[in-house]
Parts: C-alpha cells; structure tokens; sequence
C-alpha cells in the first residue's frame, strides 16, 4: 500500500478546511459597499429629516443617537462598524446607511445586535391581549432562558385648555409601554409580570428548587436585578441536569 506523505495530508486538510472558514469566520464592514448588509436595506427616512418633530418625547431607544454596532448574522458571519438605533414606535432598528436611515428587510436572518452595550434579538412573543407576533427586544438575561424587556410606544392626543389667541389646544405626545418576556430556546417569548406566581409558573419545570432559591434568598422579584437572578439559578439548574 503506498503510503501518502504527512506533510501531504496536512495540505490537503488545509485546503479543504480554508474555503467553510472564510465563509463562518466572515466580517464584513458596515461602511461602503457591503453586499451582505445591502441584502437587508429598506429605505426609511432621509438623514436630517425628523418625522417626530412635532410629538412630546422621542421613539428612540436608548436615545435618539446613533450607536456604532455590530450585526451577528445567523449563518455565524457578522457585521461590524453599523450605527444603530432602536425606534419602539415602528419596532424596527435603524441603521445609517451613507445619508440615509434604513431598516432591515429580513430581521429573522439576524442572531442578534449589539450597539451602546445593549443586545438585542428579534423573536417571535405573546403579548398579553392580542395574537401572536414578532418583534425586536432588549435581552437582558442570556442563556436558554432568556429575560427580554420590549418597549412599544404610540401616539396619543391630549386637550389642553382652550386659549384666548388658539382656540382649541392640544398636544400630541408619546405613550410608551414597557413590557417583559421570558424566552426559552426557540420557542416564542412569554409576556410576564413582576410577581412570583406568574414568573413561577412560566419556569414551571424547576418549580420547586426555584421556589426554595426563593425563599433562601428572600426574592420579592419586583426588581430587574432579582429577575435576572432567578433567570440564570433557572439556566444553572436545567444545565446541571442536562450533564
């Protein structure tokens, strides 16, 4: 049998590896021409112009600025350099693209963002009083079991008191609402309340021992913080047992 040399193998291996890194090691630029964040545009707004003048508060989210970030692409290639802003009153991120504000065409291809230290996903949920949808959210616990904040916001009309030199006054302003959802795995989010029984009931597989983390540490659950804590003691659990 003829033997095939070492160094011979190890080229081989090489070259058949090279082409599957460059395509999961991938980083593409969110500046110039790039193919890969172009497949996502959908035209928005023109730089400059604010469509939300007129309106009391701001859609924006953290802030009205633009965060430099980065996309993670669900085909584990990513996308740097990209400045983000979260707008809760379309549930779209907002991305510069030149002179102009864009947004993405197929959220569901994205792992996740991240920009002004903040990581989001978008994901399927169940809001408390309608049908199911999808949007982006806040994560703020990671793991299979993940904490999301989501804030949505609309516009409302309040009257003001009739005016001497107006006649009938009003502003428009916007009503934000603030929303949290536990996620685990791939199945669709699930609106929670800050209360125990309800928190209890979503991660009802780990009921018990949850409940005794509980107690042992006298959670009220009222808080982001505590929230978040049981979430991952929640990850802890399923991992120790999933070994």
């Amino acid at each position: 049998m003829k033997k095939i040399p070492l160094f011979q193998i190890i080229w081989t291996c090489i070259l058949i590896l090279s082409p599957c890194q460059t395509v999961i090691g991938q980083i593409y630029s969110g500046t110039g021409n790039n193919p890969k964040l172009t497949q996502y545009m959908r035209r928005s707004v023109i730089e400059g112009v604010n469509p939300y003048g007129e309106i009391e508060g701001s859609p924006y989210y953290p802030g009205p600025e633009f965060n430099s970030g980065v996309i993670y692409h669900k085909d584990s290639t990513k996308t740097i350099n990209v400045p983000m802003r979260l707008n809760h009153y379309i549930d779209e991120i907002e991305f510069k693209h030149g002179e102009n504000i864009m947004m993405f065409v197929k959220p569901d291809e994205i792992d996740r963002i991240e920009f002004g230290h903040l990581t989001f996903i978008y994901s399927e949920f169940d809001p408390p009083f309608d049908k199911q949808d999808d949007g982006f959210f806040e994560v703020m616990a990671r793991g299979y079991c993940k904490l999301l904040y989501r804030q949505s916001s609309e516009i409302k009309r309040e009257n003001l008191p009739v005016s001497n030199f107006s006649g009938g006054n009003y502003r428009d302003y916007f009503k934000i609402t603030e929303e949290y959802y536990i996620k685990k795995g791939d199945e669709p989010a699930q609106f929670i309340r800050k209360s125990k029984r309800k928190i209890i009931k979503t991660l009802s597989d780990y009921t018990t021992e949850l409940e005794n983390y509980i107690k042992k540490n006298n959670l009220t659950l009222k808080s982001d913080e505590e929230i978040i804590d049981l979430i991952y003691h929640y990850n802890a659990l399923k991992a120790k047992k999933e070994k």
